[in-house]
């Protein structure tokens, strides 16, 4: 009985080689701190939608990140959860909106208030 070989290749890092631990890396598409602040700078830390002061702590991604929006100030808006729920189809809108209109009313508010660097116009 010999020791089998293979022909895969199995790296073992040295960050485990040595017992350190692994940075996480932020992902593109999550909001820095800074650019969160910087949107609710920009937005008065009132939802853009309905103007309330009880906002949610994350803005809220305009183009999904499941569907490749990033974590820009362009792509980002302060909402309330109400706002937020409806923008995902979850709820009415605050005025009775149909649920299907959120992410359609987030996406023109994007293009019609925001300039490329997602500043207010």
């Amino acid at each position: 009985m010999g020791i089998k070989l293979s022909n895969e290749f199995h790296p073992y890092p040295k960050s485990k080689q040595l017992g350190l631990k692994s940075k996480k890396k932020r992902k593109s598409k999550d909001f820095t701190q800074a650019i969160k602040l910087a949107i609710f700078i920009r937005d008065n830390s009132r939802c853009v939608k309905c103007g309330s002061h009880k906002i949610e702590n994350v803005p809220h991604h305009i183009i999904y990140k499941s569907q490749g929006g990033l974590g820009t100030k362009y792509n980002g808006a302060t909402t309330c959860r109400t706002c937020h729920d409806w923008a995902h189809h979850k709820c009415q809108g605050p005025n009775g909106e149909p649920s299907s209109e959120g992410r359609k009313w987030f996406e023109n508010w994007q293009q019609n208030k925001l300039d490329k660097d997602g500043d207010l116009l």
